[in-house]
């Protein structure tokens, strides 16, 4: 099957556009497309600061020093230096182009000298990296080849724009893994199929069951002011949220409309207004997860920040390295008893750096005042429900269980797709990447309806603009794919998921046990 995808070969359509968008872009979006763009063009510095409202990254002063240990480069570091020098760009037209080997390209790998590869070409981003709109994930590919990564990730304007960084051809020692040609054959098939074509039909009926939910939560408590009532409806309010994070997650990833920008306004509506969270420290979070899933430097300092949960939870035996007090050891002992409680917090967690990213100083005007006033909105409409329906302490009482049901029902989901799974320390290609430090959860109605389609998470991370209602139609491909390469392809019942997370935790909570700590 994978043999017979027909793919792209290097020099064809896809290197100057986005294929999967080819195939998808109807009349409409022709032209709000044509309007995006001229609203894009009023201003070069407004678009490029709109970009970069999505690179700010959270991080206390130790997460910052260890993303630098790791990938060498943070968000906002001075390029001064690297924008005086001279570049060596060429033309990809070039009758005698330079070329380099992977080598050659691995010795730039520094923030203010950094290289990529992306089929076959090779391109000097030093002095791009950090306005990179996508945010400090193109660290993690400097001095690397980043072809599937981009193609994955990118839209078509991105493959033009490309061109202004290329320097040169790559000249292989060894040839393209059979692993990586057959990953893109099969998107190459997939891309044909027209697979990555939203129903619109389908999302508009996701987001009317959403209406739904919060409805009956609000019509519940308008009716009915006792505690169970009260309970009942903020249970309701927290699955609201939970379902509205995976409308958001979709929009986000670009897999409902054909116009990014639009999918963009709708997930600041859902996530900014209606959920309270940052949008843009989200999607730098976020960027960088679909990147390095589980990655850590040498150090096993996580790159992947959704594992970085020290030091209340380890996912892994070698994260262990990085603990050096004696007391945190005593709380990892015992971290898989007081996991799945500790979830119903994630939410306020997670509200806590979306509020947190909105005072860093960094902003610019126009950026604190986009995150302030949506997310100012989400906390004026979540306030008054409660406390203009409920009476004495029901208001708060309704506000806490819903964010704690939230929490839970949402970092759940997380942690069934990627912990209990591989955490690496050692660069791995793309697809080896996905596949290592995922699962699936079984498909069924409910599991793809409570899990947002999250369920299919190696689909998901391989396809990440796939709408999630294709997903079950290419997992039998994905699966295939998998077993000619010898990976292993993990589809699991959520009972079993729910067991492999407890038992990983259970593991390192017993080696925490015996590990004595560097420092006291």
């Amino acid at each position: 099957m994978v043999s017979q995808g027909g793919g792209l070969s290097q020099g064809s359509i896809e290197e100057n556009i986005d294929v999967e968008h080819l195939t998808t872009i109807p009349l409409v979006s022709d032209f709000l497309n044509v309007l995006g763009t001229t609203l894009g063009q009023w201003s070069l510095s407004t678009k490029f600061a709109f970009k970069r409202l999505t690179t700010k990254k959270h991080s206390s002063d130790s997460s910052v020093e260890a993303q630098k240990e790791s990938v060498a480069c943070g968000p906002f570091e001075n390029i001064s230096q690297s924008v005086a020098q001279p570049t060596r760009r060429r033309s990809v037209q070039d009758k005698k182009p330079v070329t380099y080997s992977l080598k050659d390209v691995a010795s730039h790998d520094m923030p203010q000298d950094c290289w990529i590869v992306i089929k076959e070409k090779v391109y000097d981003v030093s002095t791009f990296a950090e306005q990179h709109p996508g945010g400090t994930v193109i660290n993690t590919y400097f001095g690397r080849d980043a072809t599937d990564v981009f193609s994955t990730f990118h839209a078509s304007t991105s493959w033009k724009f490309l061109q202004n960084f290329y320097v040169g051809n790559l000249v292989r020692e060894e040839p393209t893994l059979e692993l990586l040609k057959d990953y893109r054959e099969l998107r190459a098939l997939f891309l044909r199929e027209q697979l990555f074509k939203s129903s619109k039909s389908y999302y508009l009926f996701k987001t009317l069951i959403n209406v739904a939910i919060v409805a009956t939560s609000i019509a519940i408590i308008s009716l009915y002011k006792s505690y169970q009532a009260v309970l009942l409806s903020a249970s309701l309010m927290g699955l609201f949220t939970q379902q509205c994070g995976w409308l958001s997650h979709d929009f986000l990833h670009h897999q409902v409309f054909e116009t990014r920008w639009l999918n963009d306004v709708v997930g600041y509506v859902v996530g900014n207004v209606v959920l309270g969270f940052s949008v843009s420290w989200w999607k730098t979070k976020h960027n960088l997860h679909h990147a390095a899933p589980n990655e850590c430097d040498q150090k096993y300092t996580p790159i992947d920040e959704d594992i970085d949960t020290l030091p209340i939870i380890a996912w892994s035996k070698d994260l262990l390295a990085t603990v050096e007090s004696k007391t945190m050891l005593r709380v990892l002992q015992y971290q898989h008893l007081f996991f799945l409680v500790l979830l119903t917090f994630a939410r306020a967690s997670w509200l806590f750096w979306s509020v947190a990213f909105t005072l860093r100083p960094e902003l610019t005007l126009g950026e604190k005042f986009l995150e302030r006033g949506t997310m100012a909105l989400h906390y004026i409409w979540f306030n008054s429900v409660a406390f203009y329906l409920l009476p004495g302490p029901k208001p708060v009482v309704w506000m806490v269980v819903s964010e704690l049901m939230s929490g839970f029902l949402l970092g759940y989901v997380f942690v069934l797709s990627h912990n209990g799974m591989e955490v690496y320390n050692t660069s791995k290609d793309f697809v080896n990447a996905q596949i290592a430090s995922t699962r699936d959860i079984k498909a069924g109605v409910f599991n793809d309806w409570f899990t947002g389609g999250l369920n299919r998470q190696i689909e998901h991370h391989l396809f990440p603009t796939m709408p999630r209602h294709n997903l079950n139609k290419i997992s039998p491909h994905v699966e295939t794919l998998c077993k000619k390469h010898g990976l292993v392809y993990e589809d699991v019942s959520m009972a079993s998921g729910t067991y492999r997370v407890l038992k990983t935790l259970k593991d390192v909570a017993d080696a925490a046990s015996l590990q004595q700590p560097a420092a006291s």
